[in-house]
């Protein structure tokens, strides 16, 4: 199976304000996952956003907390630098302070397939990144599972996931080693469950819809049991799951449908080198089961 980026170029910011352009832009989302628009140059916040709003609005990032209250846990820009290092200095005042990336000295380094804002009760629709600074070299490509054609290659054995629910937390206490989880003070948020086949919400298409850097276990199953069955999903995904590895040019803006894919940054560009990107994140529903 061809699995890859449907590429737009020539597109202007000022296409934000036509109809058929954004339909054109959500319906190539909707069926390829992953788009890729090419620019010449960077393109600055207001530019950005523009484009990020031809595939919906911006979400704002603030959620519900365990207390009752609200809590900002991004900006609805975050500036994501993966090749940021961390310095001893600053590891001692950050404590245990720990967003879960696996590289000891690249925090902001996931090098793990997962899906983006799964510990939410909206999950966002779409992620969008914009190329600000990349590597010298060849590295550091973003990399995709198609979690459509995993729960499609699952054949018969598909039938005993429909139905279920996985529940995630930001902070998922290391349930699935060596994945590193998350930690600070966004652990105030409700936690969440999500279907684990999950109907998309344009096409009605099914996909294996999990996260094992957020999830705790699977509602209703004994908890080594229904992290069993979470791994194993990953590792067929992971094992059998069409891929596609996206090499960056500078400017690109690069949006993944995150209810068809898994995405993890690869870290095989020099130590000290920059990878850093503006990111939006697309409102979207509370995601509905597969029936």
């Amino acid at each position: 199976m061809v699995f890859g980026a449907h590429e737009f170029t020539g597109l202007s910011p000022a296409a934000s304000a036509d109809p058929a352009a954004c339909a054109d832009l959500r319906a190539a989302l909707a069926e390829h996952a992953v788009i890729c628009l090419r620019f010449d140059r960077a393109l600055d916040d207001d530019e950005a956003r523009a484009i990020a709003t031809m595939i919906g609005p911006i979400k704002d990032p603030v959620g519900r907390t365990r207390d009752g209250g609200t809590l900002r846990y991004s900006e609805d820009r975050q500036i994501v630098d993966a090749g940021f290092v961390l310095t001893d200095e600053l590891r001692a005042q950050l404590g245990d302070l720990s967003f879960g990336g696996v590289d000891p000295l690249r925090p902001g380094l996931f090098e793990t397939f997962h899906t983006d804002d799964t510990y939410t009760e909206r999950p966002a629709a779409a992620t969008v990144l914009h190329a600000r600074e990349l590597p010298s070299g060849p590295g550091g490509d973003t990399r995709f599972l198609d979690m459509r054609a995993a729960f499609s290659m699952l054949g018969p054995d598909h039938k005993r996931l429909i139905g279920l629910h996985a529940a995630y937390s930001y902070n998922n206490r290391g349930a699935f080693p060596p994945r590193v989880s998350a930690e600070g003070p966004f652990e105030a948020l409700v936690d969440v469950e999500h279907p684990i086949v999950r109907a998309h919400p344009v096409t009605g298409r099914p996909s294996l819809y999990i996260d094992l850097d957020r999830a705790t276990h699977v509602v209703g199953m004994p908890v080594a049991e229904g992290r069993a069955l979470l791994q194993s999903l990953q590792d067929h995904a992971e094992a059998n799951a069409p891929r596609y590895a996206h090499a960056w040019h500078p400017h690109d803006v690069l949006v993944w449908d995150n209810a068809s894919v898994q995405h993890k940054a690869s870290g095989d560009f020099p130590l000290g080198e920059p990878r850093r990107f503006w990111r939006y994140m697309i409102e979207g529903p509370v995601p509905r089961a597969y029936e």
